[in-house]
């Protein structure tokens, strides 16, 4: 029995979204030899639960056309925001998650400008552009796994900056920001 070929060459770019994170967050982010967990998770995350993940789970499924139009939304939504962490954090020593490094300054511009986590929020699009695409119980597992770790990376990251010399001026921006989404009527308008 033949499958239909355009589900897998849909889920390819999906696959391939993941890997371009790992990729791209190497050459983007601050990282030291002892940063052993942050690249690890990193590349367990990205590399087999989103990349083969997707090309597993994906192996012969079928994708419904109205599934694949949200998947690659989110997709491209998750690429686009990720561009715009990238572009924002590029000369700002922006460190590997679980590192315990902090910046040199908070950080509240361009995406930074609406959450405290843009990049973590990326990825989360991204699995759930997976989730989208195949809505399985193994993919919603997936899907609850890397939010639940891009969570604790947030909240790790929080914990390092209120430790920090940054404490106070990090404590305002995060009043006015949420984590992943905006927080409406927070904005301050100076």
């Amino acid at each position: 029995m033949a499958f239909p070929l355009w589900p897998t060459v849909f889920l390819f770019p999906l696959a391939l979204c993941f890997y371009y994170f790992l990729l791209a967050g190497a050459r983007t982010f601050e990282h030291s030899p002892a940063d052993d967990l942050g690249a690890g998770l990193a590349q367990f995350s990205f590399l087999v639960t989103g990349t083969l993940g997707t090309l597993f789970f994906g192996y012969r499924a079928t994708v419904p056309p109205a599934n694949a139009v949200i998947s690659a939304a989110l997709m491209l939504c998750s690429l686009a925001l990720y561009t715009w962490v990238r572009r924002t954090v590029k000369e700002r020593r922006f460190h590997i998650a679980w590192s315990g490094e902090v910046p040199d300054a908070v950080c509240e511009h361009g995406p930074y400008r609406y959450v405290r986590h843009p990049a973590y929020a990326s990825y989360m699009l991204a699995f759930a552009a997976m989730l989208a695409a195949l809505p399985k119980w193994p993919v919603l597992a997936v899907f609850l796994f890397n939010v639940a770790l891009f969570v604790h990376a947030a909240r790790d990251d929080e914990r390092s900056l209120a430790g920090s010399a940054l404490a106070g001026e990090y404590a305002r921006y995060k009043h006015r920001t949420g984590m992943f989404l905006p927080r409406i009527g927070a904005r301050d308008t100076g």
